[in-house]
């Protein structure tokens, strides 16, 4: 990582394998872009179970968004 402050962001339109590394204390998540090139996430194991929670979540909150967006209906705004 660099001091630059600007965010970065990586589109991914595929993940292609996950293997572990590092005697099993990391993943490596072998994804694809929408350019076709291919980048390696490496992922410690303890930060993938935080990963998987949030991720989880966020899925769970897109559906009944798209739930409500599909019925003309509004999430709920959160306080």
């Amino acid at each position: 990582m660099s001091d630059d402050a600007r965010p970065r962001v990586l589109s991914i339109t595929s993940i292609t394998a996950v293997s572990t590394i590092d005697g099993g204390d990391t993943l490596a998540a072998e994804v694809s872009g929408p350019d076709g090139g291919t980048v390696f996430l490496l992922i410690p194991l303890g930060a993938a179970g935080a990963l998987i929670t949030q991720l989880t979540d966020a899925a769970e909150r897109g559906a009944q968004e798209r739930r409500l967006h599909s019925q003309g209906r509004r999430p709920a705004q959160e306080p």
